[in-house]
């Protein structure tokens, strides 16, 4: 088969897919779909019809050719003879149609675009689709704007009944511009792709103009936050316990803290979601905290099974899936997405941001009224929507948080690449916001560049109040910033001594300090792993300073251990030798420190890399990356460990443990 990634109509589709998917208003974290037909080559040279379509797992505001694969559409077409197909049997007769075995698993959808005659299709959730048909008087409101431009159908599930129900609808009724599902989406339809997406936009404005100056009056609301995350998200967390691990993100803007505030929210707002489809990221219903947090997500529990029970009396057996909330609506906090990870969160944030916006603006246009329980069972225990979530196996440390001190660093670098690697979300706190910033963005996106100043404990706590907002609480603390200055004791000005001590060894104490009331506020273990020295086991000659800090930040982390084994805190050390970058990110302290050391050594600058590694045992460079794997060993709680010491020296024979 020739390729058809250069086909003028999927180059087409491709452009208009993504002008589609570009407005989080039209669609959200993969939703939506859309398609094309055209006409390629096979290997023999005959012409195939074929039908592009978009894959599962790309995302129509940034998908290419590859995320819409090609399917034999006179195959696809056949399957409409069928009376009767189950979900699975479906998938498997679409994926039988590919024409690259290897490509995405098509939408589930793709016979509903087979099934429909015209070569470009687009298909959306939009809100203010939505806003209309999700009402008492959905039905009448929608015929009133529309008109007999679009064909109308009650809900059905996706699958092959739809895609019958459809194409069926669409004979009857050819001359429509599209289809509206009620309480799932519109479908346009049109020969050129612009013209289908003009027409997609043209009716979505038409809805949005129904309750356009509501929207812009729930916007223009304000309202000031009376809680801080910091002393109410940790507290919500143990509720969640710690298996799995769940990750918070705080959306607080002003209309939110107004919305919330209104006599009317709670009756509102908790309500179904505006499509099934978002049942799957965020359950059928948020949870409403107000008063003693664990009263209201314990009644959350009780009612989820209930509503569990119910649908398994009636579909039949199902596994149940935890029952603890994805939406949080707390009055004078805001709106908490809830999450395995901060991804998972972030869409649940996405999605409920949406839909309460869409429910105030919307709400004088009717009693809202969305799908019933077991619409919204069918679909949150569907085995295709539970099967594109993926079932493997959580990375080790899935759902914790990690906070690394001096994280824009080398060390900081090395350990935040290997924390994130394992599954956890991590922020960076560093005293130059700039250097935080670029290492987070190297990174990728699940890290927070926090700007902190780990001599001033209001710095801190302000640090960490930015923290429990972007991610609900702390796992994992990694104090790591530091200084040095090289000096010997007789030499030694008393301003860079205060300096050196204010950063290691107090810097030390302050962030212990104000994680400690964090982990224990939560109340779910955690794990603290310092980023000690070679020097508290082998000081070096004119290096006092730091010798001397790291040495009491190190019997600080003992004593932490001792205070804090009671609550499932392990508090442990890990000790390297001079680590010089990770990467391109060359150490700060050692681009300082180093002549300096290397002159008490009688080196030259450029010999002092060759030094350190040729005075270990291994002879062997230390890297950042070294060092993150100890703390990961740690972190994981691999052992039952804590008051340890790890070395990541390549074997220093004097800093050999006694």
């Amino acid at each position: 088969m020739t390729s058809s990634s250069t086909h003028p109509t999927l180059i087409e589709r491709v452009r208009t897919s993504r002008e589609l998917g570009s407005s989080p208003d039209y669609v959200l974290h993969g939703g939506g779909n859309t398609s094309a037909k055209g006409t390629v080559k096979n290997l023999l040279g005959e012409d195939i019809e074929v039908m592009w379509v978009k894959g599962s797992g790309w995302d129509l505001g940034s998908i290419e050719a590859p995320g819409l694969p090609a399917l034999d559409l006179q195959q696809l077409r056949k399957l409409r003879e069928v009376k009767s197909m189950t979900d699975e049997e479906m998938v498997r007769e679409v994926r039988r149609c590919m024409l690259d075995p290897k490509g995405p698993s098509p939408s589930v959808e793709t016979l509903l675009h087979a099934f429909l005659p015209h070569t470009f299709i687009d298909h959306s959730h939009a809100d203010a689709i939505l806003a209309l048909s999700n009402r008492e008087n959905g039905v009448e409101l929608c015929q009133k704007i529309f008109g007999s431009r679009v064909a109308y159908l009650h809900y059905v599930m996706p699958g092959f009944p739809l895609s019958k129900a459809v194409a069926d609808l669409v004979d009857a009724n050819p001359d429509v511009d599209g289809v509206l599902l009620h309480h799932h989406g519109l479908f346009t339809f049109a020969d050129s792709a612009d013209e289908s997406l003009n027409i997609h936009r043209e009716l979505v404005s038409l809805a949005e103009q129904q309750y356009a100056d509501d929207k812009q009056a729930v916007l223009a609301a304000t309202a000031k936050p009376r809680l801080k995350a910091s002393e109410v998200l940790p507290s919500i967390r143990n509720c969640y316990g710690n298996e799995p691990h769940f990750v918070f993100e705080l959306r607080d803007p002003a209309w939110i803290l107004a919305l919330l505030d209104q006599d009317d929210a709670q009756q509102l707002l908790i309500s179904p979601p505006l499509t099934p489809d978002h049942a799957i990221r965020t359950k059928s219903l948020p949870c409403w905290i107000d008063g003693e947090p664990s009263v209201s997500i314990d009644a959350y529990a009780i009612a989820y099974h209930d509503y569990f029970q119910r649908g398994c009396k009636a579909r039949g057996s199902r596994t149940e899936l935890d029952n603890l909330p994805r939406l949080l609506l707390i009055p004078g906090l805001g709106l908490v997405g809830v999450g395995t990870s901060a991804k998972a969160a972030g869409i649940a944030a996405d999605i409920a941001e949406h839909t309460l916006l869409t429910k105030a603006a919307a709400k004088n246009l009717g009693l809202y009224k969305g799908l019933d329980d077991l619409n919204l069972f069918d679909m949150e225990y569907w085995s295709l929507e539970q099967a594109k979530l993926g079932s493997g196996k959580p990375a080790e440390l899935a759902g914790q948080v990690a906070v690394i001190t001096g994280g824009a660093g080398a060390i900081g670098e090395g350990i935040a690449e290997v924390l994130l690697n394992a599954g956890a979300s991590v922020a960076l706190l560093d005293y130059d916001l700039d250097a935080a910033v670029n290492t987070a963005a190297r990174l990728g996106p699940q890290v927070l560049a926090v700007k902190a100043d780990v001599t001033d404990a209001d710095s801190l706590d302000a640090a960490l109040e930015q923290v429990c907002r972007q991610f609900g609480g702390i796992d994992i603390v990694v104090p790591n910033a530091g200084v040095a200055h090289s000096a010997s004791i007789l030499d030694h000005e008393l301003s860079d001594w205060q300096r050196i001590n204010d950063v290691n060894q107090t810097g030390v104490f302050l962030t212990l300090r104000a994680c400690g009331r964090i982990l224990k506020a939560q109340a779910t273990g955690g794990a603290v792993v310092l980023i000690s020295s070679k020097n508290v086991l082998a000081p070096g000659a004119d290096f006092s300073a730091y010798s001397a800090s790291k040495a009491g930040a190190h019997q600080l982390a003992k004593v932490a251990a001792l205070e804090w084994a009671s609550d499932d805190i392990c508090v442990n050390m890990v000790c390297p030798d001079a680590v010089f970058r990770a990467g391109d990110n060359a150490s700060g302290l050692w681009n300082e420190i180093g002549p300096d050391r290397a002159k008490s050594r009688g080196l030259s600058s450029d010999e002092l890399e060759e030094f350190y590694r040729d005075r270990c045992l291994l002879k062997t460079e230390v890297s950042a990356t070294a060092v993150g794997e100890a703390v990961l060993f740690f972190a994981a709680r691999r052992t039952p460990t804590t008051g340890g010491v790890i070395n990541v020296d390549g074997g220093v024979a004097a800093a050999f443990p006694r």
